[in-house]
């Protein structure tokens, strides 16, 4: 008659390991932390449109806009008429604010430049 044994041994170093690999490294992002945020904030003043229409040149942003993963963009259009920048549209008295979560490239139209182009790249 066969006797059977409990590999009870075996199974509580495979247990103990597999606890070390996840406790290991939630317990070192906790302790770091997650990288910091860069919030790129802009504010088109009340007559920008105005100004723009006249053909004046308006700084408020650039037109080549580098941003990392994780990074906040928030744009305040204190202005009468709407403004689009690249994929977005603020409308007048209203706050876009966005949070980039993963790496992009975006070219698009911008009502802010006499070039009428804005370049946004997260990486």
């Amino acid at each position: 008659m066969a006797v059977l044994r409990r590999p009870s041994g075996a199974i509580a170093v495979f247990l103990a390991g597999v606890a070390l690999l996840v406790a290991v490294p939630v317990g070192l992002a906790r302790l770091v932390g997650p990288p910091p945020v860069t919030v790129h904030s802009f504010t088109i003043p009340s007559g920008t449109g105005a100004r723009i229409a006249a053909g004046e040149t308006v700084e408020i942003m650039p037109a080549d806009l580098e941003m990392k993963v994780r990074d906040r963009l928030v744009i305040v259009n204190d202005d009468v008429e709407p403004h689009e920048i690249g994929p977005f549209v603020v409308t007048p008295g209203s706050r876009l604010d966005t949070r980039f979560s993963e790496a992009l490239s975006v070219d698009g139209n911008c009502s802010l430049h006499p070039s009428g182009s804005i370049s946004i790249r997260v990486g």
